[in-house]
């Protein structure tokens, strides 16, 4: 898998319980210098109301928050995971069923801009630029972050589902290959 942000750095957090979300640990709001900031948390099973069969509650986040390198809108790039092909574009999703199988969906991208790079049914390879970061919600209010779920066939007895899936070690891994190979990742 490639890192889903173009380049370095970012910081996988909580856009919930990080300064200015919701739950916020504290004062201040989300262009708050420590959401940008080592070390990364994992927040796959954060308390949410989402239905997520990984989670020991079996509700929680789907997925990883990602915040690219500053807090300004539209200017830091997404890009593929894996190569495969665009299968939905919604309100504030992408979704990409890659190669492999995996369902990627990358949520909060300004999509005006989405829209003029990719359309539905469009083949994209591992890279490839996608979109920019932002706060679109739907009409909703968030955090300028970048939501990646990943969903995988998983075999369990004798019968596939697909179902979320930790993405945390794999953005560990493929962000330490960004970081130490420009352009493999």
């Amino acid at each position: 898998m490639r890192f889903p942000m173009e380049a370095a750095p970012a910081f996988a957090n909580s856009q919930v319980y990080g300064y200015g979300g919701y739950h916020a640990p504290g004062e201040g709001g989300q262009c708050d210098s420590r959401n940008y900031a080592y070390p990364w948390r994992d927040n796959f099973c954060e308390s949410r109301s989402w239905t997520n069969g990984m989670c020991p509650s079996g509700k929680g986040h789907q997925g990883q928050d990602i915040r690219p390198a500053t807090c300004v809108k539209k200017v830091h790039a997404v890009v593929a995971a894996e190569s495969g092909t665009v299968t939905s574009i919604g309100s504030y999703t992408v979704f990409i069923q890659g190669a492999s199988g995996r369902i990627y969906r990358y949520l909060h991208m300004d999509m005006p801009g989405v829209r003029a790079l990719i359309h539905e049914g469009q083949a994209v390879t591992r890279g490839q630029k996608i979109g920019t970061v932002s706060a679109d919600f739907g009409g909703n209010a968030t955090t300028i972050h970048l939501h990646f779920e990943i969903k995988a066939p998983v075999t369990s007895g004798g019968s596939t589902a697909v179902i979320f899936v930790p993405v945390y070690t794999s953005l560990v891994d493929s962000y330490g290959r960004l970081l130490n190979t420009p352009g493999e990742a």
